[in-house]
C-alpha cells in the first residue's frame, strides 16, 4: 500500500508505533549522484580490487546492527540506500521525459518495529522534493515515479509492509 502524505499536515506522530531505530538516507542525482547515511560508521573503509581492468571492482562495505556506536551498514540502511537511489533515478527519468530540468532530492527512513506476529519488521517512508515546483506537481511526478521504481514496486507487492511516500516542494 502506497500513502501519498502531505509534510506541511504530518500525520501525529504519537499516534504511530514508536520503532526501535530509525534508518535515514538521503539521495541527489539518482543513480549519478550520491547517499547520505545520517548515522552511519564514523569512517568507511571500502576495498577494491582490480585484478583486470574490464571487470568492475569489489567493494567490501562493513555491517552490523543498528546499535551505536555504528561499526558497519545495517539492513535498514541498505535498503534505505536502494530505495531512495532507485526511485531518485526513476523520478529523473520522468522529469526529462516530460523536459523539466529541476533537481530532486528522495529521502528515505526505515523504521524498525517489533512484528506483533513475531520478529521485526520494517516501515519505509520516502520524502520526495523538487526544486522550484507546487506541491501539487511534486506529488503527481513523486506518484508516477513511485510506479515505475523497481524497488517501490517490491517494496508494495502483495504481503509487503506499508509504505509511505511524502512529498514536499522546496523553493
Amino acid at each position: 500500500m502506497m500513502t501519498t502524505a502531505d509534510p506541511s499536515s504530518p500525520s501525529d506522530p504519537e499516534s504511530r508505533p514508536r520503532p526501535l531505530y530509525t534508518a535515514r538516507v538521503d539521495n541527489s542525482r539518482g543513480t549519478s549522484g550520491q547517499v547520505r547515511i545520517h548515522d552511519g560508521p564514523a569512517s568507511l573503509d571500502v576495498a577494491q580490487r582490480r585484478d583486470d581492468a574490464a571487470v568492475e571492482p569489489e567493494i567490501e562495505l562493513p555491517t552490523g546492527g543498528p546499535r551505536s556506536p555504528a561499526q558497519g551498514f545495517n539492513p535498514e540502511q541498505f535498503l534505505a540506500m536502494a530505495w531512495s537511489t532507485c526511485l531518485g533515478e526513476t523520478l529523473r527519468v520522468v522529469l526529462s521525459e516530460r523536459g523539466l530540468a529541476h533537481e530532486s532530492r528522495v529521502s528515505v527512513e526505515v523504521e524498525m518495529h517489533r512484528d506483533p506476529a513475531g520478529g521485526f519488521r520494517f516501515t519505509p517512508r520516502a520524502l520526495v522534493s523538487i526544486e522550484e515546483m507546487a506541491p501539487r506537481e511534486v506529488r503527481e511526478l513523486a506518484e508516477a515515479a513511485h510506479t515505475r521504481c523497481p524497488v517501490s514496486k517490491l517494496l508494495t507487492a502483495p504481503g509487503a509492509s506499508d509504505v509511505e511516500l511524502v512529498v514536499a516542494a522546496s523553493g
